[in-house]
């Protein structure tokens, strides 16, 4: 799991389609950046953990630490690998 297509879940429950590249990927943790436009995300809702539903049916839970208006870097852990 690289790179792909996939799915941000917001805490408030919508679901943002992006493209993700990660970087790392190393004993369940990763890094990377998602690639979207996120000018309609709350900035606020930053701090809370998100989650990335990869079209590959893995699952990230991650936090951001960096974002602009079109990508969040993030650092997660891998929450169900894809069968």
């Amino acid at each position: 799991m690289h790179t792909g297509k996939g799915y941000l879940i917001l805490p408030d429950g919508r679901k943002l389609a992006l493209n993700y590249q990660f970087g790392s990927n190393f004993d369940g943790v990763c890094s990377g950046v998602l690639h979207l436009n996120t000018t309609a995300i709350d900035p606020a809702s930053y701090g809370e953990r998100m989650d990335l539903l990869c079209d590959d049916g893995t699952a990230v839970r991650f936090i951001v630490t960096h974002f602009g208006d079109r990508y969040l870097a993030v650092s997660g852990s891998v929450e169900a690998e894809a069968a």
